[in-house]
């Protein structure tokens, strides 16, 4: 089918998600990229699936979320994209971008695709007060899922059934690469392409506060994503000053530079199986 551009009511200027539609059908399924306008890995991977000649056996869109920050290279022009959810058809840019693209992606299943500075490695992002989120990230192919509840509301997870993944470095082929890879076991999961995925068997974490940077010209970070840091452990260091841990975490989107104001999030690693987080989650949910 030919490119499909769903946008509407929006102001003069703004230009609206841009959509392709493939498969015989209505889309079942989304695949997002372009949230942030400087994450090109997912834009990247959307405009190859556009092209590839997938065997579909489902409807899905291909989504290009914020086409203006995207051509300005900007994480976002008015507001934080994935800050604003579920939107607002009056407010500014990126509020009216995500009420069009929640209303696009409510009723159906939708992978989300971002890239980081902090993380080589992708990992899943998922919000327990929509607890299919969990399950669905726990088949990807990916190490860690992450329940941000409480920390970065107003992402795209706020709508529907859809399970955020960070790719890897940001702006590389390498996240390009690994955010196709995502996609095509997205939709392989979902039976919008035959085969199956790979095997996944993730650990999850739930993330807490921002790790605060203080003052400085020059940040390390000397700790890696996802393992313990026990207290007393220096986690980072600003102009040569360590700074140690009160209280043991484990790191989620640090990095020196990913961040103007943040080294990036404390964690805690909730559980090592599934059953064990879905218990988990529902438990302190209803806590």
């Amino acid at each position: 089918m030919c490119p499909t551009n769903r946008g509407k009511n929006l102001k003069s200027g703004i230009t609206p998600p841009d959509v392709t539609i493939r498969g015989s059908r209505e889309p079942e399924v989304v695949v997002v990229g372009g949230v942030h306008g400087d994450e090109t890995g997912g834009v990247r991977a959307i405009r190859r699936l556009r092209e590839a000649d997938l065997d579909l056996h489902r409807g899905v869109a291909f989504v290009i979320a914020n086409p203006d920050a995207v051509d300005a290279g900007k994480r976002y022009l008015d507001s934080d994209l994935n800050r604003v959810f579920p939107g607002n058809p009056a407010g500014d840019r990126e509020e009216q971008l995500a009420a069009q693209i929640c209303e696009l992606i409510q009723d159906r299943t939708t992978l989300s695709l971002h890239g980081t500075r902090s993380q080589p490695t992708p990992f899943a992002l998922i919000h327990r007060s929509q607890p299919p989120q969990l399950d669905l990230a726990a088949r990807m192919p990916v190490p860690h899922v992450v329940d941000h509840w409480g920390v970065n509301e107003g992402a795209i997870t706020s709508c529907g059934l859809s399970v955020e993944i960070e790719v890897g470095p940001q702006g590389t082929e390498e996240a390009a690469v690994a955010a196709e890879n995502q996609a095509y076991a997205f939709l392989k999961l979902v039976d919008a392409l035959p085969g199956d995925a790979p095997a996944a068997d993730p650990d999850f974490f739930h993330m807490a506060d921002p790790i605060r940077k203080p003052p400085g010209i020059s940040y390390e970070v000397h700790v890696e994503n996802f393992e313990s840091v026990p207290a007393g452990t220096a986690y980072a260091s600003v102009d040569g000053q360590e700074l140690i841990a009160d209280d043991p975490f484990h790191p989620i989107l640090m990095s020196a530079d990913g961040y103007s104001d943040i080294f990036g999030y404390g964690g805690t690693k909730i559980a090592e199986s599934l059953e064990s987080a879905q218990q988990t989650l529902l438990k302190t949910e209803r806590g």
